[in-house]
């Protein structure tokens, strides 16, 4: 199995994970920590629709990324995952709290 092969799993699975939260079906992805003072805190529904749209980005961009060889797009690559992931917690922090 070449890396290119692990970068469609990867990136098949993201799309399909990213789906089922964007469903409501994906509860089981958002394990992980306290749950019960998480709940508390944050609107659930927001933060699996807010998942679900990064996961699918995440996917797509991996997607992309699997056609690429250079180092620039290696490179721009992560920069993306991270400003992703940034946003995602900046989201959670702003829209997803319960007031």
């Amino acid at each position: 199995m070449n890396n290119r092969t692990l970068d469609y799993i990867l990136a098949i699975g993201a799309i399909v994970v990213g789906i089922l939260l964007l469903c409501g079906k994906g509860d089981m992805f958002m394990g992980g920590g306290n749950v019960q003072e998480r709940r508390k805190q944050y609107d659930q529904k927001k933060m699996e629709r807010a998942s679900g749209v990064a996961m699918i980005i995440i996917g797509i961009a991996t997607g992309i990324d699997s056609f690429t060889t250079s180092l620039a797009a290696k490179i721009i690559y992560t920069l993306f995952l991270v400003i992703v992931l940034v946003v995602l917690v900046v989201y959670y922090r702003k829209k997803c709290r319960k007031k």
